[in-house]
């Protein structure tokens, strides 16, 4: 050493290998908690029972919403085609009910007159922030049939008593008398539950489409139908002109003022503005027009069904797999306990021998 800056020289005498030692891994198993899980193994056995159903039972639900996905997609596509088809010029007289369910959605023209005495109502039911029911009234038909339900459409409550819809200027649409044509469709209505109230026979008011109820109190075919929304005029309704047999017969001497065209100007400007009415939708009433005077307001035609299986679907077959992990996982980790149970085993025993 010369002077306080002079370096001092070390010879390392230990040489250390350049092995990087890996560190022993331990497991992150609690030897108290499965000293505890080993004292209730009937617990764990239910556990572990619930965790293998739960994959299968939930692939199970996946596989049969698969189906159900099937059945309403075909029934949506009938339902749609019978919507599209031309209504049916004529109904059978014998009309069978059971035969009837096929055709849902089926557009159909039917001559008759309304049966008012035995009018019933379904609701109640909101339409525009509106109280109101529908109107359900028994349709006789002109064929000698025996009558059908024909929901005529939406009323308000204050348009329930039929002398409230008397007097107006739409009340050949309100209360149409006479024989008359009218088009419908029919429907399957939903059947009535064991948790609803059931009907009181000879009550008008209905608060679930109970049709069995509904005919029985009526006198009519088990048979459901609904007019389709329409704003438009129905002079062949009106008192005046019903003696025509033939609307086109009306139309046609009103072009050409033959001797049918020799009528009140009332019935004349009515028959052409309803005849104009079909091209130009302007000319049509407004639907507070009908709510003020009385006239139903029927349901537009279209499919009502709903087709959330593809949603059920996903949500069964994702249960089943994430249940699939878990139980994978649960299984593993079981593995883990059984080995700390066999060390804690041979601790007591070795204890055991020392003490």
């Amino acid at each position: 050493m010369k002077g306080g800056n002079q370096m001092v020289s070390i010879k390392r005498g230990v040489k250390t290998p350049t092995i990087d030692w890996k560190p022993i891994k331990s497991g992150n198993t609690s030897l108290k908690k499965t000293e505890s899980d080993s004292k209730s193994p009937f617990a764990r056995k239910i556990f572990f029972g619930l965790m293998v159903a739960m994959p299968i039972v939930s692939f199970g639900l996946g596989c049969w919403q698969v189906k159900r996905l099937q059945w309403k997609t075909t029934l949506i596509a009938n339902a749609e085609r019978e919507l599209a088809l031309e209504p049916l010029e004529r109904l059978p007289p014998n009309l069978d009910p059971n035969a009837v369910k096929d055709f849902e959605y089926r557009r159909f023209k039917c001559r008759g007159h309304f049966d008012y005495s035995q009018e019933m109502f379904l609701g109640p039911r909101m339409k525009d922030g509106m109280l109101g029911y529908l109107v359900i009234v028994p349709f006789i038909r002109a064929d000698g049939g025996k009558p059908i339900l024909v929901e005529r459409g939406w009323i308000s409550k204050d348009k329930v008593v039929p002398s409230t819809r008397k007097g107006g200027y739409l009340e050949h649409l309100a209360l149409p008398e006479g024989e008359i044509e009218i088009v419908a469709l029919f429907r399957n209505m939903p059947a009535k539950s064991s948790l609803q109230y059931d009907h009181v026979n000879g009550d008008r008011l209905f608060h679930v489409p109970d049709v069995e109820a509904m005919s029985k109190q009526s006198g009519a075919l088990p048979v459901y139908s609904q007019m389709i929304y329409d704003l438009s005029d129905h002079v062949e309704w009106r008192k005046d002109v019903q003696k025509e047999s033939d609307k086109s017969k009306l139309l046609m001497g009103l072009l050409f003022h033959g001797k049918e065209g020799k009528r009140s100007e009332n019935v004349e400007d009515a028959l052409f503005v309803a005849h104009e009415a079909a091209k130009d939708q302007t000319l049509r009433y407004q639907e507070f027009e009908f709510i003020e005077q009385g006239v139903p307001i029927a349901a537009t035609p279209k499919v009502k069904f709903t087709n959330n299986h593809l949603q059920y679907l996903v949500t069964w077959f994702g249960l089943a797999f994430c249940s699939a992990g878990l139980l994978a996982y649960n299984i593993i980790s079981r593995r883990r306990y059984n080995s700390a149970e066999k060390i804690i085993a041979a601790k007591r025993k070795d204890m055991g021998k020392k003490w």
